[in-house]
């Protein structure tokens, strides 16, 4: 009987670690305006961003099908084009390949984008080194 109890528990979900009141998650960490640089850079169609940025939210098939009025069969057929287009595998590997877009569109000399580290202007930022 005890290897059951723990089995149960052992299938409860984690708690979410606490979170800093005030700080952006999800699509949020990004602008609006990084959002629109990425899209392009990565030739992203208004949908294909729109559901980025809800995956961004962690927000399952069902929820984002339902926040657009599709279906989730339709969303499952985007999220697999995106997959192909950005040469992606599974949901993680989406967010990691549009934010290493994110921090190339940063990093570069024709960027228009604000430095995600504050301390660029003084020459004190360890990613522009």
């Amino acid at each position: 009987m005890k290897a059951k109890t723990k089995k149960r528990a052992l299938r409860r979900p984690l708690a979410e670690p606490p979170r800093p009141s005030g700080l952006p998650t999800g699509s949020a960490l990004l602008s609006d305006q990084a959002w629109a640089r990425i899209a392009q850079s990565l030739k992203l169609s208004a949908r294909e961003l729109e559901i980025v940025r809800f995956d961004f939210d962690n927000l399952t098939d069902a929820t984002i099908a339902a926040n657009l009025r599709r279906s989730p069969h339709t969303i499952h057929s985007h999220m697999n084009r995106l997959f192909k287009k950005l040469g992606v595998t599974t949901r993680t590997q989406l967010a990691v390949r549009v934010f290493q877009e994110f921090m190339a569109l940063t990093l570069s000399q024709m960027n228009s984008l604000p430095p995600i580290c504050p301390d660029r202007v003084a020459g004190r930022c360890p990613l522009y080194r």
